[in-house]
């Protein structure tokens, strides 16, 4: 039986008690002894059935409690570590407003404020950190060269690099004889960073479009304007004011071999050129974009 049926069996027991109890009083208005105990049993079932109501009522509190789960459910992908909000130039509302006062020459006072996270020497009004991955990304699809170069990233604009400027040799040693020592010498190579830059003039119906990918075409453009720009410095860069080249005439690989003629080149001095380059060839290629 149910709570709602056990509540409504004590309510008709209780209205019955009560008219049991105006119809069986005498002239003095008191019950025989008969009626007395009558009147004791409906009311014994009245309390018993509320005794059973409220045990029912603490079962069932009981068994919604205990269905409870023991762990809170996973509404999400699961992290390898704490995810931290993310604060300065990679916040959502930086890079939100950023885009924002791209689309128009006159933003509102809460744009400007918004951009002003951080201070201009810790990078403050750069562009947010996804956009610049994005550019980085793109560069190197535009650029072979920086795909087969090591990229070095420096907080500063210079980097001191060690080198081994000569090196030692082996000698043939009679049993028991002394070794003799050949040490090598260590020199230091310093790469500065160089700036290479461009500009791109938007109309202001594309800048007011907001179905146009603004972000995709800035990138897609920066990368191959600043990708060609750097390939061809990577090569034949002089390091006047850009990266020094592989190819340089001052300062650039070293020539393997000299051909006796400039306009016939022979099968074996190919061969010849071939074997005289180390496999693995370094140049001087410092570029800060």
């Amino acid at each position: 039986m149910t709570i709602l049926e056990l509540r409504e069996k004590r309510a008709k027991a209780w209205e019955a008690a009560k008219a049991f109890l105006d119809s069986h009083r005498n002239d003095k208005g008191v019950l025989s002894a008969e009626d007395d105990a009558a009147y004791t049993r409906m009311e014994q079932e009245i309390t018993d059935l509320g005794k059973e109501i409220s045990r029912m009522e603490r079962r069932e509190a009981l068994d919604a409690q205990l269905n409870l789960p023991v762990n809170q459910p996973l509404t999400g992908k699961p992290l390898n570590g704490r995810e931290t909000a993310k604060t300065g130039r990679a916040a959502d509302e930086y890079r939100q407003n950023f885009w924002n006062m791209m689309r128009s020459k006159t933003p509102m006072p809460q744009v400007v404020n918004a951009l002003q996270i951080g201070t201009d020497s810790e990078g403050g009004y750069l562009v947010p950190d996804e956009y610049e991955r994005t550019l980085v990304e793109a560069l190197e699809e535009e650029n072979v060269f920086r795909q087969l170069a090591k990229v070095i990233r420096t907080s500063s604009g210079d980097r001191k690099i060690p080198v081994v400027a000569t090196k030692g040799t082996a000698s043939w040693i009679d049993e028991e004889g002394a070794y003799l020592e050949s040490d090598d010498s260590f020199g230091q190579v310093s790469i500065g960073a160089y700036k290479v830059g461009t500009m791109i003039k938007v109309s202001e119906e594309l800048l007011n479009d907001s179905v146009f990918d603004l972000e995709a075409y800035i990138s897609r453009e920066f990368a191959r304007r600043i990708g060609a720009k750097e390939e061809e410095a990577f090569f034949t860069g002089d390091g006047s004011g850009k990266p020094l080249g592989v190819l340089a005439a001052t300062g650039g690989a070293e020539t393997g071999v000299t051909a006796a003629s400039a306009t016939a080149i022979t099968a074996d001095e190919l061969i010849d050129l071939f074997y005289s380059l180390k496999a693995h060839l370094t140049a001087e290629m410092p570029c800060g974009c």
